[in-house]
């Protein structure tokens, strides 16, 4: 691969600088990223501060039970008759201090008798389960706060650092603190951004941008074959990110790999939105994933093209082709959709964030959702709101590696990217929040089934063309049988295959990716579980079979062309273009 700029390449393939191999896949794991689901975000928790408030003042028996059960752990412990652990996996206490000492194993037992007591609280706050589940949430975040390992004194291995560096720890880490102040982060670092440039040694796949819209660019990638497939890829990333994590470095990089197995890449490369664009809803991004087939199609002399979306830009991608599938419009050749839920109610069962997206409580007053409904969701809001499902690793290991023992992130491409993100204009917020409580790709009543341009769309099973749905088992959002249940509605000719990787490990996953695996199993008919029992385990990428399945599905082979656009999209500059440098 020829690749631009003076830092490509090296830096990025070592994506642990500083960390173990699996330090990296745990991190990297838990990074999410993508679309939200609904409409949950961390302001909602405020809301439900007041209702544990309201609570414990209307119910004082509730807080008096879980107080007096803290106070008799505390009288257990003291008197040697029970004895609290960590939970598997909890590495904020594996440091000898903390069995060691007396006085941090007292400290460590005090913590986790509270802990148990706030989750007993939440347990006893409602009698409601899904309140009870938003309690247990907020009270998961306030117990990860006060944990004594996020404060000097009640981090043996910092206080040693600081001793052993005679106050330097400290030093670079009030700098780093500093640095976060000023830069205006929700949370600390997670990387070291000066590791990393967008077109220096990231998004370095050789290409063009041939089209500009106020909405988009898009990228036609260069071929790497004497000869390429006729029907060309058209990739829809998420809405809310930046669409190079599908071009990260060399040889970590999906349109790399795909353009070397003979296959014409167009990427949209979507703007971050201003609070000018706050018109842009649902339908507008449903055309300007259209403008894109069409100049794809016309560009390549072809009537139809592959379509690629992932996560939140599913629903946006699979609604317009049901749209064409409804007016008998041949556009769309074949569907790949990575980690992308169709039905909503299947999205409520993903553990922390489903409470939130509860469509049977009570609704909150028409003015005030549509007050709700009409904020942007900022770029800030998106990646606070992530690193909260999983704030120990993604917040508080930060807090206290940066801060407290004074250490600069490693350079992760992937948490660069992630930090990169877009955020999500007001009008949209409105649209996929309706869709997430209406359902509607998969309501069987035609009145209430999804619409577009003002008509009902077809029915989900009756798409006529193939698609290809890849889940990820240890996704934390996008749970893996929600994304399953795509592949159900989208039969009968629909084909999953689950990555055994997080949500974003999943789609970056190389050949030769340490530990890889995917797995396969035609019959669709039964449940997920079931779906599992009967796969086939295949060691390595998914990326070879998903090539090999995108070859047989995208025509005969023809000459190379010898230049990007054609004259009606004449090359307008180099990728990775001028909006993915845009920030909020």
């Amino acid at each position: 691969m020829v690749s631009r700029g003076s830092r490509a390449g090296a830096e990025v393939r070592d994506v642990g600088v500083g960390a173990t191999a699996d330090e990296d896949e745990r991190i990297i794991d838990n990074v999410l990223g993508q679309e939200v689901l609904g409409d949950f975000r961390p302001s909602d928790l405020i809301g439900t501060a007041g209702t544990v408030l309201r609570g414990a003042i209307m119910q004082p028996g509730a807080v008096a039970r879980s107080s007096l059960g803290f106070v008799a752990e505390l009288g257990l412990l003291a008197a040697g008759e029970d004895r609290l652990a960590p939970g598997p996996g909890d590495r904020r206490f594996t440091d000898e201090a903390w069995s060691d000492s007396a006085v941090y194993a007292r400290v460590l037992q005090s913590y986790l008798a509270l802990c148990r007591s706030l989750e007993r609280y939440a347990e006893r706050a409602s009698d409601d389960p899904r309140q009870s589940e938003r309690i247990q949430f907020l009270m998961s975040q306030v117990a990860d706060a006060v944990a004594p390992t996020n404060f000097l004194l009640g981090n043996p291995v910092a206080l040693r650092t600081a001793v052993r560096s005679r106050g330097v720890s400290l030093l670079k880490g009030a700098r780093n603190l500093a640095g976060d102040v000023v830069k205006r982060r929700p949370i600390p670092a997670q990387v070291d951004s000066s590791a990393f440039e967008v077109g220096g040694n990231l998004a370095v796949t050789p290409g063009d941008v041939v089209l500009r819209t106020e909405m988009f660019e898009l990228i036609q990638y260069a071929p790497q074959t004497a000869q390429v497939h006729a029907v060309p890829i058209v990739v829809v990333p998420s809405i809310i990110n930046k669409f190079y994590v599908f071009d990260l470095a060399p040889g970590r990089s999906v349109v790399e790999y795909f353009v070397r197995a003979g296959l014409t890449v167009f990427m949209i490369a979507w703007r971050n939105p201003q609070p000018r664009h706050d018109r842009w809803g649902m339908p507008e991004y449903q055309d300007a994933i259209e403008v894109a087939i069409d100049a794809a199609s016309a560009i390549r002399g072809v009537r139809k093209v592959n379509l690629w979306a992932v996560c939140g830009a599913g629903p946006v991608a699979v609604s317009l082709a049901g749209h064409y599938a409804a007016r008998r419009r041949r556009r769309i050749n074949s569907l790949l959709l990575f980690v992308a839920p169709l039905d909503t109610k299947a999205m409520s069962e993903a553990p922390n964030i489903g409470a939130f997206i509860d469509r049977d409580s009570p609704a909150l007053p028409a003015p005030v959702e549509r007050r709700r409904r009409k904020r942007r969701i900022t770029a800030r809001d998106f990646l606070l709101l992530f690193a909260m499902l999983r704030a120990n690793d993604l917040i508080w290991n930060y807090w206290v590696s940066n801060y407290l023992l004074g250490e600069t992130p490693s350079a992760f491409d992937v948490l660069y990217w992630n930090e990169d993100a877009t955020g999500m204009t007001a009008q949209f917020n409105h649209d996929f929040a309706e869709f997430v409580d209406d359902n509607p790709l998969v309501n069987t009543d035609p009145a209430a089934r999804m619409r577009v341009r003002g008509a009902p769309i077809a029915d989900l099973s009756k798409l006529g063309f193939d698609s290809y749905v890849v889940g990820a088992r240890n996704d934390h959002l996008c749970i893996w049988p929600s994304v399953y249940r795509t592949a159900q509605l989208l039969r009968p000719r629909s084909q999953f295959i689950l990555g055994n990787s997080g949500h974003i490990q999943t789609i970056v996953c190389p050949p030769g990716k340490r530990q890889a695996s995917f797995c396969t199993n035609p019959d669709l008919s039964g449940s997920a579980e079931e779906w599992l029992a009967g796969s086939e385990r295949h060691e390595g990428s998914w990326w070879e079979h998903g090539a090999a399945w995108s070859c047989e599905r995208s025509g005969a082979l023809v000459d190379a062309p010898p230049a990007a656009g054609s004259d009606d999209f004449p090359v307008l500059g180099q990728a990775p273009g001028s909006y993915v440098h845009e920030r909020a």
